[in-house]
């Protein structure tokens, strides 16, 4: 009988919790195996699992053979495989070939699911209307990118292919803007990329910039290819409110859409996923609500970031568990009745420099609404801005039943967290080694 749950590369204590979930559901116990990329081991902030749930096993997932033997021990008794991290899912489309008797995404789709571009084609290629105009520059169109954006609309939106985050991703107001972009992001791109490990040719994706709010949504896809989604979540970005950067500023849920709008973002989320032909995985599509229609800003074949909380507090769906079901192929539990109101916080530094101390934490996880506030580095560390690849300082998740107090306690939190740095200018190894440093925290 199938009793492993497979994780690749990390295990975050959500997977945990919804392996005893889903093994109290099936009435018989299960166990955890997670496979490292041997180059992960060592990887700062990898979660890992401190319960004795999962066995560790190293591997190279660049050896096909390697990997064959690896699994083939145990490759009949495995239930589910699953990842949470956008990195990890590359390893997760080497992995396919070896465990075709387990609902799993194919390796093309999972592929499209991480390169921008070739996400994009396969949009366009379903739903034309489903993206912006777009183009795709790698160094060596570099002496004649001119004509490559022949005829496009400014603002447009700069950002690397196969990286995440906002890490590099630039706004450019005009033609000037756009060319010192291009120049400054491929002067440290392929070293960012090959510290990343990346296995794709660098390259940057340009893009029409799209007017309107942005939302995102998290889906179940079967085995089947029936897709259910669960409730739109906004997200402010810092540039919607007055501040620099493209980073997630902040995630709102409930939402204020209406029922119709709701079934207008949930038919985009549909397309998106079946243009990319997921199927036996979570989606995470993000989208903008612009006057033309929904768009898609990307999609990934996996749970997205805080969305656990989330939908946990404001709807009191287990979404971790969810996942693991509906890969197995159990009907996932999603409710769609509101319980409590939720927000995600996140907090960078205003000023570039090393940071001296990070005060108010303690005031802040004594708000009522507080569900965790969490600083993720220490003083002594380069904070950078979010364009640059800088660490996230703070995050917090806050929630509340009574939507006043909510929101009074989330401007609390921004007055309390203080975060003071001494200035100094980052160089480009510096912004390649926080690159590395924060290439397993995933903010979306």
């Amino acid at each position: 009988m199938k009793d492993i749950v497979l994780s690749i590369d990390v295990v975050e204590p959500g997977l945990v919790n919804a392996v005893h979930l889903l093994s109290k559901e099936l009435g018989r116990p299960l166990r955890g195996i997670i496979l490292v990329h041997k180059d992960f081991v060592d990887y700062p902030g990898r979660p890992v699992d401190t319960t004795g749930l999962f066995e560790e096993i190293i591997v190279d997932f660049d050896d096909s053979d390697e990997l064959q033997k690896v699994i083939k021990p145990f490759m009949d008794q495995i239930l589910v495989v699953t990842t949470r991290y956008e990195d990890a899912i590359h390893h997760f489309s080497q992995l396919v070939p070896f465990v075709p008797y387990v609902n799993t995404p194919t390796e093309s789709s999972l592929i499209w699911s991480t390169e921008k571009p070739l996400m994009r084609d396969r949009l366009k290629a379903y739903d034309e209307n489903l993206v912006p105009k777009y183009q795709r520059v790698e160094s060596k169109d570099l002496a004649h990118w001119e004509e490559l954006v022949k005829g496009f609309s400014y603002p447009v939106i700069v950002k690397p292919g196969s990286l995440w985050s906002s890490f590099l991703v630039t706004r450019c107001e005009n033609k000037q803007e756009l060319g010192e972009c291009l120049e400054s992001t491929f002067k440290i791109i392929e070293e960012v990329y090959g510290r990343l490990r990346r296995v794709t040719q660098p390259e940057v994706l340009i893009e029409e910039f799209m007017v309107g709010d942005m939302y995102s949504v998290d889906a179940y896809v079967s085995q089947e290819g029936i897709i259910e989604c669960l409730p739109p979540i906004q997200v402010l970005t810092a540039e919607s409110v007055g501040l620099p950067g493209l980073y997630g500023y902040r995630c709102i849920v409930p939402t204020k859409l209406s029922e119709e709008e709701v079934g207008k973002a949930h038919a985009a989320a549909k397309a998106s996923v079946r243009a990319l032909n997921l199927r036996a995985t979570t989606a995470h599509i993000e989208l903008f609500r612009t006057k033309d229609g929904w768009k898609i800003i990307e999609l990934g074949a996996r749970i997205g970031g805080y969305r656990e909380d989330l939908y946990r507090e404001a709807y009191g769906v287990e979404h971790h568990y969810n996942d693991l079901a509906n890969r197995a192929g159990i009907k996932p539990k999603i409710s769609h009745e509101v319980v409590r109101h939720a927000r995600a916080e996140n907090i960078y530094a205003d000023e570039e420099g090393i940071i001296e101390a990070i005060e108010g934490l303690e005031e802040a996880r004594e708000l009522e609404s507080a569900v965790y506030v969490k600083s993720h580095v220490e003083p002594g560390t380069m904070a950078l801005s979010a364009g640059n690849g800088g660490d996230l300082i703070v995050d917090a998740i806050l929630s509340n039943a009574n939507l006043e107090q909510l929101e009074e306690d989330v401007a609390k939190l921004r007055t309390l967290i203080k975060i003071k740095v001494h200035k100094a200018a980052p160089d480009s190894q510096e912004l390649a080694a926080h690159a590395e440093r924060t290439a397993l925290e995933p903010t979306a």
